[in-house]
């Protein structure tokens, strides 16, 4: 089941990473500007980290729809909220004639899922 889940993946990142080099070759950009100081990428660790800890309260709650052992819940929330963030890189890359993947977006997004899921172990062990 893991490698099913590991394949797609890999296949999602790979047609992501085509597309964009695809694009280059018919519409040549000059290099974005994309700073780690900016505004966007503390969104991007903001959201994550809300969306993280929403979704995992949402699964775990005693009267929510799924009540997920800890772990599990963990796993999936983290699921849901990098899920979010790479469609959201690859909307930006599709959306404007000057949009692009941004690696680093997804950085900060994997920084707000881990303090997400941090926050959800320590409120698990209270």
């Amino acid at each position: 089941m893991k490698k099913r889940y590991a394949i797609i993946l890999l296949l999602l990142l790979f047609t992501a990473l085509s597309a964009e080099e695809k694009r280059d070759l018919i519409m040549p950009r000059e290099k974005p500007k994309d700073a780690w100081t900016s505004f966007d990428k503390w969104q991007h660790f903001s959201f994550s980290l809300l969306i993280t800890v929403q979704s995992g309260y949402v699964i775990s709650h005693e009267h929510g729809v799924f009540q997920a052992p800890d772990r599990q819940n963990r796993m999936i929330s983290a699921g849901i909220s990098l899920s979010f963030g790479f469609f959201k890189e690859c909307l930006d890359m599709r959306r404007k004639p000057s949009g692009f993947f941004s690696w680093k977006d997804l950085v900060m997004d994997m920084g707000g899922t881990l303090a997400g899921v941090w926050i959800l172990s320590t409120l698990d062990d209270a």
